[in-house]
């Protein structure tokens, strides 16, 4: 039940999030990164709640068959090492480079390619969760390609003084016009993919 009620209600979460992000940046008592536009703020929300949190859902149901789960552990291990050392080098040490997002969302992706590949002859005769299972590995292969192009993108648009400002966000501004557009298009697909999930869950859970 309460696997339920957290999968139909996660959209919600994801634009709450959002909300707060885009509010907490752009007022007079911002964090370390810069100002927030929203495609970036929904993005910032849907990465840190869909990545860091969703996955444990799925790790610790159940009826989750094993070869997901391996692929779920894999997922959930590699961002939990990132994250904290992620905040540590944005925060406290200020030499977080969109490169090191970089490298990481290569080997992230090409370990879910591999895994899900090895596993795929498990993916038979599914129940609803798994299948939700499935859909989530599909979209996070998705997302993390979205999150390399932003990467790169932003690289090529940040300047020499934005660096030093340790700008890591774009903003309303337009010279980010180009970015923030690709980004709400891929927020859109993922936010799809949340509502989607959100209305099996409600109907077949």
């Amino acid at each position: 039940m309460l696997t339920k009620v957290l999968l139909v209600c996660w959209p919600v979460l994801v634009s709450v999030l959002a909300y707060f992000y885009k509010n907490k940046q752009n007022g007079p008592k911002a964090m370390t990164g810069g100002p927030i536009s929203a495609p970036k703020a929904f993005w910032l929300a849907y990465t840190v709640s869909t990545w860091f949190f969703l996955p444990l859902i799925f790790v610790i149901h159940p009826e989750v068959v094993t070869p997901l789960k391996i692929i779920i552990a894999f997922h959930l291990l590699s961002w939990w090492v990132r994250g904290p050392l992620e905040l540590v080098m944005i925060y406290k040490w200020f030499n977080w480079s969109p490169r090191y997002g970089i490298s990481h969302d290569a080997f992230h992706l090409l370990g879910l390619i591999i895994l899900y590949f090895i596993n795929r002859h498990g993916f038979q005769n599914l129940t609803a969760i798994n299948n939700i299972v499935v859909a989530f590995i599909c979209i996070t292969i998705f997302a993390t390609v979205a999150e390399i192009t932003f990467a790169y993108l932003f690289l090529k648009a940040r300047s020499e003084i934005e660096e030093k400002d340790n700008i890591y966000f774009a903003s309303d501004d337009p010279k980010w016009i180009f970015i923030n557009r690709v980004t709400l298009v891929v927020v859109c697909a993922v936010m799809s993919h949340l509502i989607i999930q959100s209305i099996y869950a409600y109907l077949v859970l």
